[in-house]
């Protein structure tokens, strides 16, 4: 399985937020520190990632702040995540070395295939699509 880290979860709900208010210019770095109640230190080590991984612009000064360098409709949920925690490894551990059944265990079969569903639709799943479920 995988998990979501606090930062890449944060990195989810900062996106939304800008999402909310894309097309009417920059986001202060304020106005997120301030309604999401993080430190701009904290918010600084989550945006540091989605920008290089070309998913938001920033800038410095008076009239600065965040916004995203694409449309929500064309940012998945996966490239939010995999920004923050690098590629997502959906396979379950390799239990071989303490399950005596793990030879006949169907599960070992089923897990990958299921895995593979949850990936395509965090690739599927856009910040238009959340947004739609607010």
């Amino acid at each position: 399985m995988f998990n979501i880290s606090a930062k890449a979860d944060y990195a989810l709900v900062i996106m939304l937020e800008l999402a909310k208010k894309y097309g009417q210019g920059m986001v202060s770095m304020a106005d997120i520190t301030e309604t999401r109640k993080l430190s701009p230190a904290y918010l600084t080590q989550i945006t540091r990632p989605l920008k290089k991984a070309g998913l938001l612009l920033s800038k410095e000064g008076k009239t600065g702040g965040y916004v995203l360098q694409r449309p929500p409709a064309e940012i998945s949920v996966l490239e939010i995540l995999e920004a923050l925690q690098g590629k997502i490894k959906l396979s379950r551990h390799d239990c071989s070395s303490f399950c005596a059944a793990f030879h006949a265990c169907d599960a070992k079969t089923v897990w990958p295939s299921l895995m593979s569903e949850i990936k395509e639709l965090l690739a599927k799943k856009t910040l238009a699509d959340l947004l739609k479920s607010l």
